[in-house]
């Protein structure tokens, strides 16, 4: 390998950068409009206008490309909303989820990640990293909440978030029912009382 082969390679916006950037926007286009069940390989690089091959080599599976995204996503930024109260604080985080899974391509990564057969290794991985990174980030609030009082020193972080973001994974990717702001409002309500007794 050249010396400007191995430059390119370590470049940040080099060719390789490129090509995961569009193979990753044709998966996202292509589990929009047909979802995990009709996303095949082949397409995916002719919408990226990659050869084949070089998805193949870095992608063997589909599985494993959306592994590779979900890794991306959990590197994304979460916001953590400081609004003065953890109610104010849980609903906007509440309301983000809602927009995020509002984005049909992302809503068919989240159901890939669910409907993947659990043997698929990189998948499952990516998937844990993705909901550890989520609770790590999202949990800055529940965490400002108990230096507020506004928790029990107790509180398991990871057990508020789930209570809350919950019914909202539900209802969006199970039910398809509507998820409005009473709604989520509603949802903050109940799980901030809940957790803290009142």
């Amino acid at each position: 390998m050249t010396g400007d082969a191995v430059s390119e390679r370590r470049r940040p916006g080099g060719r390789s950068a490129r090509v995961v950037a569009a193979v990753h926007q044709a998966t996202l286009e292509i589990l929009a409009e047909v979802g995990y069940a009709g996303l095949q390989l082949t397409d995916v690089a002719d919408r990226a206008g990659v050869n084949k091959t070089t998805v193949y080599r870095r992608w063997s599976t589909k599985a494993a490309l959306i592994g590779d995204i979900l890794t991306r996503f959990a590197r994304t930024n979460v916001a953590t909303p400081d609004t003065g109260s953890l109610r104010g604080d849980l609903e906007l985080l509440l309301s983000g989820i809602v927009e995020a899974l509002g984005d049909r391509a992302i809503r068919a990564v989240v159901q890939a990640a669910v409907t993947v057969d659990v043997a698929e290794d990189d998948v499952r991985r990516a998937r844990a990293a993705f909901w550890d990174e989520r609770f790590l980030r999202s949990g800055v609030i529940v965490e400002r909440a108990v230096a507020r009082g506004e928790l029990p020193s107790t509180t398991d972080v990871r057990e508020f978030l789930e209570t809350a973001a919950s019914p909202l994974y539900f209802r969006i990717l199970m039910t398809d029912d509507v998820a409005d702001a009473a709604y989520v409002a509603a949802v903050a309500e109940r799980t901030v009382r809940a957790f803290a007794g009142v």
